[in-house]
């Protein structure tokens, strides 16, 4: 094939400068585009190779959608040599690289973005086309703060998948919400290969985000798990079904998506390779550019081309790393002019610049009013002043006679009774639980013993206790195994702010863990908490997870009976219940 090597000129006006990357003799290139004076990317193939007709349909069926969410398709033709599509260039940072540097997003964020690339499938689907080949590589936020789609359609023409059908379709939509899982969590869960690490599964299912990450809302864990997990078994959702879902959570962005890029800012391509051999996912591209930070996301609006005299587009989403190419810096607008406010005179440490714009002009004086007739209004309000603090402690000695008054009880009837107090966490009632063993043989430890870890007793009888392990258990090299616990059903959806331990033997780590389901094997993803207790310890969890059950997860033993063993008299759980 022809056009192989850095300086051909394609279509006499294409001058190829960059390889980006290389799929089965398909190559995608950098280009100067000589007519307009700006950069482009540029996908080519053998015309005689399977897949050019693919290629042609994709580029102006993605043309044909015509979404500014979308890198433009700006040119596509076949000649007797080569098959050739070309696309804008964009300047951004992949959502998998700003995951990578800056880890998982705000719930709020993470839903925008998943929102914005439902809507864009909204559009894309009712046509009949699809992208084929969605993933956290093909998310790219770009220098304005919006999201933009790329590869949309050429990428599965190019790995030899159809993206015009219904599996494509559908595999669009679980790939939507597997971006929406993944900016939560920093895990891919679609169906399309990532170069992300991978979402961790029990038995082979999704765990939910809420399960990997605390804190995660119910209303995207619910919608992850219906599509990623447990939903399996159900109507799948439409497109226009999933914006609905996001948009309806998320609203309208109120600050830039502005995430760190990775160090080495390495050349990303356009339309990312797909990972269709396990050799191809190292080649997965990597964030180059950081929105500014006076950008606020906007929706439907596409970058726009370096200017028309400048041969050399500024540092682009495929940066150019040859030695000695220094980027030009864009001019930085000047922030607009805002009206100065006075400071607030209660407030003396002021020291912002104030021009005094809004200070009130001081009122001519009254030459007409009687001397002295201001001191006696003076007089006046001081005598005000003095019954009404008289009068306000005769009401207090009321209040404090009363007997029914305390710090805890305001009072009743006429004494501001009728003052509620914010719910505090409290002991949570009828929880049950069970063993977890998951490397144990048989997998249990002590299962007609663990009700007595919640029944509220102090009786040797009904302590539970692990069985007694020649080497210690944990995460260390020579452990024997990661851990065992208790799984603890609350019955219903708490806010977990705390448990208490009472133990037999000291010191005994702990993790703790709140999710939606119970646990079956090991834990994944960071615990809500963890600490060490004695024989009576509480360890406290930050923000409160919400959840219906909760993992005491052991991993370090006390010492005792010629090896390592833990005995548990009680534990309790405080929460307070979720409405």
């Amino acid at each position: 094939m022809e056009f192989t090597q850095s300086g051909d000129v394609l279509a006499g006006r294409y001058q190829l400068t960059d390889l980006l990357s290389e799929s089965r003799e398909g190559r995608f290139w950098r280009a100067q585009d000589a007519v307009l004076g700006r950069p482009v990317a540029v996908h080519v193939l053998d015309s005689r190779d399977e897949r050019a007709p693919r290629l042609m349909a994709a580029a102006r069926n993605s043309a044909a959608v015509g979404d500014p969410r979308m890198l433009r398709v700006l040119d596509a033709a076949q000649t007797d040599q080569v098959a050739y599509v070309v696309n804008e260039w964009g300047e951004g940072s992949s959502l998998e690289n700003a995951l990578a540097a800056g880890g998982p997003l705000s719930p709020q964020e993470a839903a925008w973005i998943a929102s914005e690339v439902a809507d864009l499938l909204v559009l894309a689907h009712d046509q009949g086309h699809a992208h084929g080949r969605l993933n956290p590589e093909a998310v790219l936020l770009d220098d304005l703060g919006a999201v933009r789609v790329i590869g949309f359609g050429v990428d599965a023409a190019l790995h030899g998948i159809d993206p015009d059908t219904r599996d494509s379709q559908r595999r669009d939509r679980v790939d939507a919400v597997g971006v929406l899982y993944a900016a939560l969590t920093g895990k891919w869960a679609g169906e399309t290969l990532s170069s992300m690490p991978p979402a961790p599964r029990d038995h082979g299912r999704v765990l939910r985000p809420r399960q990997v990450r605390a804190g995660v809302p119910r209303p995207l864990d619910d919608l992850c798990d219906r599509v990623l997990g447990s939903g399996a078994e159900m109507p799948p959702l439409t497109a226009a079904e999933l914006h609905s879902a996001l948009a309806g959570f998320s609203g309208e962005p109120t600050a830039p998506l502005n995430r760190p890029t990775s160090v080495d800012e390495e050349t990303q391509a356009m339309a990312p390779p797909a990972q269709a051999e396990p050799a191809e996912a190292q080649a997965a591209s990597n964030a180059i550019g950081v929105a500014p930070d006076a950008v606020r996301p906007q929706r439907q609006r596409p970058s726009a081309p370096p200017p028309m005299q400048d041969p050399t587009p500024s540092k682009p989403l495929f940066a150019d790393e040859t030695p000695g190419y220094v980027a030009p810096q864009r001019p930085q607008q000047a922030p607009p002019a805002r009206r100065p406010v006075a400071p607030d005179a209660s407030y003396n440490g002021w020291q912002g610049p104030w021009t005094g714009a809004n200070v009130p002009i001081a009122e001519e004086p009254d030459y007409n009013s009687k001397p002295g007739a201001n001191w006696l209004r003076i007089a006046m309000g001081v005598g005000l002043v003095v019954l009404v603090l008289i009068a306000g402690s005769i009401a207090w000695n009321i209040v404090s006679d009363d007997p029914d008054t305390t710090a805890e009880n305001p009072g009743t009837g006429n004494n501001g009774g009728d003052t509620t107090a914010e719910a505090k966490p409290a002991p949570i009632k009828g929880i049950t639980a069970k063993d977890l063993d998951p490397h144990g043989d048989p997998p249990s430890e002590y299962p007609d013993l663990v009700a007595g870890v919640v029944d509220g007793k102090d009786d040797p009888v009904t302590n539970w206790r692990t069985s007694t392990y020649k080497d210690q258990i944990g995460d260390s090299p020579r452990s024997l195994k990661p851990g065992v616990g208790v799984v603890l059903n609350l019955k219903g959806d708490y806010a977990v702010d705390s448990l208490k331990f009472r133990m037999v033997g000291e010191p005994t780590d702990i993790s703790v863990y709140v999710g939606d389901s119970p646990w079956t094997g090991d834990p994944s993803g960071a615990p809500a908490a963890k600490g060490s207790v004695g024989a009576e310890g509480e360890i406290k969890l930050d923000d409160a997870p919400e959840g219906s059950f909760v993992l005491v997860w052991l991993t370090g033993l006390p010492t005792g009976d010629g090896g390592y063993r833990a005995e548990v008299k009680e534990i309790e759980v405080l929460g307070t219940p979720v409405s």
